[in-house]
């Protein structure tokens, strides 16, 4: 509003700046650049008192002595120097203003599950898989991030995991239906100058508390600084905590992004976010080819899963890193590979190695998008310390959305998982403590309408399927996720 007004009113304005001018006696002159002196008009030019506004008495400005080799006043060109200096000095507040972007979403939703809500069964007395017997204390079959719910991978229920340590299941639905805020995000985005953004991505996720304690949550995920050091800025350098290099899931990990609701079966490998230093940069027509690397506190697996760490316990760090290629062909095509290794998340020391390898592919059409990964991976597990050992034998996922209409489309996806997760040494005397054997599948069908680009209502169907000799789990999700965007 002061803006407006002054550029309405440059008349006025212009009167107290000449006022102040006279004086000497207001701090405008001395933070604003001086203005050149106006040459006098020429011999030709008309009166200067004509030139005044229909609404200014000229003749009552009070103007220093400012006048012409015949002893005339111009007044126009001391309110031409003076709306100069206005100019200034707006531009100099402007400049000194800080010029932050603050966006975000509200993501709300219900669901529905089948059993309990929760991935797991407990193979009491290893009826399923006897060969275990002996090796482990507790054994369970199926997935516990299976039934999930929302765009972060929340589970309905966790379940009842016997002998584990104390977990917060923040759902913990026991199996009912509910409404629920699945997330509320507030994103920040600065320019710091022509080659540098500032990000900072923080969720806040109201969950039920218990013994006089809220049970509501805050994360930070994203607190980044990107400096673009080239003139073709095709080349990023990432430090602090960023998104991930591995695979492509990780591009539509936020429900303002995801054109679905949940997450892959193996996105808690490849969608969390890491402190470290990232480097990524585009070469050639169209961005042909790409290069991404990253070396980071720890692997870019989710934190609700059994593998992450935000500050390390041990000296070495993680190297990660992605090539991909859009082939020069008319289709809109992308193949890449990604891997990382380094020491194993959660560990004191640097013996065990946790590795990470996969390949990705994604097709963009017209009215159809096609997107498939697959993802090995492995770690050694530390007893002495707790921490858990991975067998991911497998895992993948091929995905197509259709958009049928400008505001309605349609997505499917199909995919597995095939893991063996641990806890202990099983040659031990006595055996280790626990085991999780997943052999799952997955079929998930769902419809996306966005009423405006700022309103988008989904809804989708799970149905969660065991092979390999583990019993069918009755862990079947309807969720509905309604997402408002500012």
């Amino acid at each position: 509003m002061e803006t407006r007004s002054l550029w309405v009113a440059p008349w006025l304005a212009g009167a107290v700046l000449l006022m102040a001018d006279a004086g000497r006696a207001t701090a405008a002159d001395d933070v604003v650049a001086p203005v050149p002196d106006v040459p006098p008009p020429a011999a030709d030019a008309p009166p200067a008192a004509t030139a005044a506004a229909p609404d200014t008495d000229a003749s009552n400005l009070v103007v220093p002595d400012d006048t012409h080799e015949d002893g005339q006043t111009d007044p126009i060109a001391r309110i031409n120097e003076l709306e100069t200096k206005l100019n200034q000095m707006q531009e100099l507040v402007a400049n000194r203003q800080p010029r932050v972007i603050v966006s975000g979403y509200a993501d709300l939703g219900f669901y529905a599950t089948e059993g309990n809500g929760s991935g797991i069964v407990r193979d009491q007395g290893n009826v399923f898989f006897p060969q275990y017997a002996g090796k482990y204390g507790w054994v369970f079959l199926g997935d516990i991030l299976a039934p999930a719910i929302n765009s972060r991978g929340e589970v309905a229920d966790l379940g009842d995991a016997t002998g584990a340590t104390p977990r917060y299941d923040p759902i913990h639905s026991g199996g009912a239906p509910g409404f629920i805020v699945n997330e509320v995000n507030l994103k920040l985005t600065s320019g710091l100058g022509k080659s540098a953004i500032a990000t900072a991505s923080v969720n806040f996720t109201p969950r039920t508390g218990s013994n006089f304690s809220l049970g509501d949550v805050l994360d930070v995920d994203i607190a980044q600084l990107e400096w673009m050091p080239t003139r073709s800025q095709k080349t990023s350098i990432f430090v602090g905590k960023f998104d991930s290099v591995l695979g492509i899931e990780y591009r539509e990990r936020k429900s303002d992004q995801r054109y679905g609701i949940t997450p892959s079966l193996i996105s808690r490998y490849t969608t969390g976010t890491a402190i470290g230093l990232k480097v990524r940069s585009k070469f050639g027509p169209d961005d042909m080819l790409v290069l991404a690397g990253a070396v980071t506190n720890g692997t870019f697996t989710t934190e609700q899963f059994f593998f992450y760490n935000e500050t390390d316990t041990n000296l070495g760090k993680t190297a990660s890193g992605r090539i991909s290629l859009h082939p020069p062909i008319p289709l809109d095509m992308e193949i890449g590979t990604s891997g990382s290794y380094g020491p194993q998340d959660r560990s004191p020391n640097d013996n065990g190695k946790m590795w990470f390898w996969g390949v990705d592919y994604q097709l963009h059409l017209r009215r159809a998008d096609l997107r498939a990964e697959y993802l090995r991976g492995a770690s050694p597990g530390d007893p002495v310390n707790g921490v858990y050992a991975l067998q991911l034998h497998g895992g993948g996922y091929v995905e197509l959305v259709a958009y049928l209409q400008a505001h309605f489309g349609v997505i499917g996806r199909i995919e597995y998982r095939d893991a063996f997760i641990s806890l202990g040494d099983p040659n031990a005397p006595g055996g280790a403590d626990r085991a999780y054997l997943t052999k799952g599948w997955r079929a998930t069908g769902g419809v996306h309408v966005n009423f405006t680009d700022r309103i988008i209502l989904k809804a989708e169907y799970l149905h969660n399927g065991e092979y390999g000799g583990v019993p069918q789990i009755k862990d079947d999700v309807f969720t509905s996720s309604l997402v408002l965007i500012d």
